[in-house]
């Protein structure tokens, strides 16, 4: 097979297109500064954690429309156990990540155990989990829909920390993104578990009569995506300096765009995570060079458009 056929190559390829025309539509000079990439690595954190975990759910061959609601609810568990709470910062990270996982369970579960379409169980779970993160302020003696404040305007030590720079350089939660899509890429190729969710997204029949834990992977999978997608909640929460139940509003859409401009296949068992990384690289520096441009929003958002739809009609043509 042609090397420049593979997925990585595309999507190398692709990025590599735009950065090329980050060259050309350089904002007079703006996109060949140190800080604009560095501030690209720490404004990718959330939805490039939320697009790990739905790159996991895809490669089963599901979807997960929750991911924005979920972070919105562990965000808003997390901004408020350290601010009303007055919980320290890993019990509240504790808290909000097995919060996050749990949810993913059922959804999981509601999908391997029941049968349910994931398409409806996510949109369910997305409805709920939106509607809870409203409720969590009633929770705490505040009106329904409220934010947490902290009562600095930069946050507790914690949130200054995780929204700040290591080295005085590279921002933390970006760090923390490519260390996690390290770990995963890793997981996937060398784990019992990385062939068996391949094996469940390349035919899930196939894969269970070879004796593939189908109905475990299944329900793993999709406790991995919420589980992303409330770690993404934490450091949303400390980007933004607070709490906010309208948080991640979208997100599920832009994730599964980076997967798909990545080259994972939405039908399951072709991609992975690397391309996952690639996809979302390449859509927001997309938006970054349009908008150093100098180009309008609604023009941004036609153009990010028609590239996903042609990523999704390159898909289709090579299968």
């Amino acid at each position: 097979m042609n090397r420049w056929s593979s997925p990585t190559a595309r999507a190398a390829l692709a990025l590599l297109l735009v950065l090329l025309l980050g060259c050309v539509c350089n904002g007079q000079g703006a996109f060949f500064r140190a800080s604009l990439h560095l501030d690209l690595l720490g404004s990718i954190s959330v939805v490039g954690l939320c697009a790990l975990g739905q790159c996991v759910v895809i490669l089963t061959g599901g979807i997960d429309l929750s991911v924005g609601a979920v972070l919105a609810l562990t965000g808003m568990t997390f901004a408020g156990l350290t601010t009303v709470g007055d919980v320290g910062w890993p019990l509240a990270v504790a808290a909000s990540l097995l919060l996050g996982i749990g949810l993913g369970l059922l959804n999981g579960w509601l999908v391997a155990r029941q049968g349910i379409q994931p398409f409806l169980v996510t949109l369910a779970a997305m409805v709920i989990a939106r509607g809870l993160a409203r409720f969590v302020p009633a929770m705490a003696g505040k009106p329904p829909n409220s934010k947490f404040q902290p009562t600095d305007s930069l946050g507790p030590p914690f949130w200054q920390w995780l929204a700040g720079r290591a080295f005085d350089t590279v921002p933390v939660a970006g760090l923390l993104f490519a260390a996690v899509a390290v770990v995963l890429v890793v997981w996937l190729r060398r784990s019992v578990f990385g062939r068996h969710l391949f094996a469940v997204g390349g035919n899930r029949e196939a894969a269970r009569l070879s004796g593939v834990p189908v109905q475990r992977v299944t329900i793993l999978a999709y406790a991995a995506c919420s589980g992303l997608a409330a770690l993404a909640g934490v450091c949303q929460v400390a980007r933004d300096v607070h709490g906010n139940p309208g948080a991640g509003e979208l997100l599920e859409l832009q994730s599964i765009a980076a997967v798909v401009v990545g080259g994972t296949s939405l039908l399951g068992g072709r991609g992975g995570p690397g391309l996952a990384v690639l996809g979302v690289l390449t859509i927001e520096y997309v938006g970054k060079i349009l908008s150093i441009s100098g180009v309008e929003q609604h023009w941004r958002l036609i153009i990010t458009g028609a590239i996903i739809l042609a990523a999704v009609l390159l898909q289709d043509r090579r299968r």
